[in-house]
Formats: C-alpha cells, structure tokens, sequence
C-alpha cells in the first residue's frame, strides 16, 4: 500500500509538470484552430535556454525560467508571423508539414549549433528529498510541481481577469463576433503563440534539474503532449492540467509492474482509447454527465 501510495504522489507531482507543458499547445488549438507539432522542439529550446542561461549566469534553471519564458514569447510571436500565420487558412495538411517541418529545423538546426550531446545541470537540492507522511519527494520534483501550479494560476488570472485574456478566449469561441467588436483575431493569433511556447519553454527549464536534455528530447514529449490534450479535450486549459495529472499518476504507476523502457506504453493505450472513445475529452464527457 504504502509503495502505491508513493507511486500516486509522484505521478501527481509529474502530472502537474505535464499539465504545463501541455497548456500552451491546447491554448494555441483553442484560440487558432491549429495543431503545432513542433512543440516538442520549444520544450527543447526551453531547456537549451535554460542550460546555457544557467551556465552564463551561475544561476539555478528554476531562477531563469522567467528570463527563458520571454526569450519564449518572442520566439513564439516570430514563428506564429513567420510560419503560422502564413497557413492559418491553409488545408490542415499543409498545416502538419510546416509545423512538422518547423520541429525538424529547430532539432536539427540545435543539433548543429550545440552539438548532438546530452546535457545535464547539477543543483544544490539535487539530491535533497521532504518526507511527508512517511512518503517521500525529490525536492527537484516538488519545486518543478511548484512552479507548475503558479504559472497555472497566473495563466488562468490572465485568461479571466484581464482584457486581453477576455478577447483572447472570445476569439477562441467566435472569431467573426470578436472583429465586430473591435477585436484582431491576428494579433490574438500572435498572442496565444506568445503565450503558449512561452509556457512550453519554462516547463523546459522547470523539469532541466532532473531531465538530460538533447536536440532530440523534444520527440519524447511530444506524444505525452498529445495524450494530454486529447484527454483533456482540444482547446481546455483546465481540461489540459486535469489530464496532465491523470497521465502522470498512469505513467508512475505503471512502474510498478513494467520495466521503465516501457513506462510509457500505458500512457499510449489511454492516447488511443482516449482519441477513439471520449475525442472531446474528460472534462467534457464529465459535463454531459451532471447534465442528464
């Protein structure tokens, strides 16, 4: 019990770094009706950043995520005005193989500027661990799980609180209502963008202290993502964080029985049955349900 117990707290403090990672790509989904398979590949940008930021400035990955979160912003409002929006109206087809196109460019085009090497950070709480309950916590896990619930809640105070996170989630609802009111559906485009590889690129530097990170790491996350959206439901935030967490606690408790090399194996069923079952996610099929 006590093993089972463990395995469910851990993958609650994972699910809840999987919920951030995931967030940005369901925002973009709900805001631009657009799937962005490069995704991934900011994950990796974020760590990259986070490293090399660490690295430059002596400081904790977790005390440059602010600074990598902007460097995500911008980077995220480029490629929208440079590669999206060229294709926002495009057939979803050629939508796929740009965003596909764009992850392959930035794997590749870090793998040549960085070196195709894996790379580590070492932290101070490394190896310093909280027991609670008689359960214990990698204190690197805790703080990832930290940093995922408050940038959860700022996401969710912008989103309900501020101008433009009201027209942000208008134009996700009724992009014609939203020009007669004043509103530029483009530059919300640019906006949800921003947002959303600006979330993916801190997730990137929140997991650096316990994940090696590589020009490739981005393809490893990508289906998790996926997972994550679908259960949750294309375009939920909320269902996005609440998926996250049920994907993480899944994936923690599979080791129980699986070899790690096949920790993820469970995570894909749940994709599949996910996608072919419930494809407007958890949180929806929950809602129907309260209302019959």
């Amino acid at each position: 019990m006590h093993l089972i117990l463990q395995s469910v707290a851990n993958g609650v403090l994972i699910g809840s770094v999987y919920g951030l990672i995931s967030v940005g790509l369901t925002l973009m989904f709900g805001v631009m009706n657009i799937v962005n398979f490069a995704q991934g590949e900011y994950l990796m940008i974020g760590m990259m950043a986070a490293y090399f930021l660490s690295k430059f400035l002596q400081l904790d990955p977790l005390t440059v995520a602010p600074l990598v979160g902007v460097v995500g912003f911008l980077f995220g409002m480029l490629s929208e005005r440079l590669v999206i929006e060229p294709i926002i109206k495009a057939p979803q087809s050629a939508q796929i193989i740009a965003t596909v196109g764009l992850g392959l460019v930035l794997a590749n085009g870090v793998a040549l500027i960085a070196g195709n090497n894996f790379l580590s950070v070492t932290t101070s709480y490394q190896s310093q661990t909280f027991n609670v309950l008689g359960l214990s916590f990698s204190a690197s896990f805790v703080y990832a799980a930290v940093c995922a619930l408050i940038m959860a809640i700022v996401l969710s105070l912008f989103l309900n609180k501020t101008r433009y996170g009201k027209a942000m989630r208008a134009t996700s609802q009724n992009r014609s209502a939203v020009q007669l009111m004043g509103i530029n559906p483009r530059w919300m485009y640019m906006l949800a963008f921003g947002i959303g590889s600006a979330l993916t690129m801190i997730a990137g530097a929140v997991i650096l202290p316990y994940t090696l990170t590589y020009p490739y790491i981005g393809q490893q996350f990508i289906l998790i993502m996926f997972t994550v959206v679908v259960l949750g439901g294309l375009g939920s935030v909320r269902g996005a964080i609440i998926a996250g967490l049920v994907v993480g606690v899944i994936q923690s408790m599979s080791t129980l029985v699986l070899p790690i090399e096949i920790q993820n194996l469970p995570v894909f069923v749940v994709f599949f049955f996910a996608l072919v079952l419930i494809p407007g996610g958890v949180l929806q099929r929950i809602r129907r349900g309260g209302q019959r």
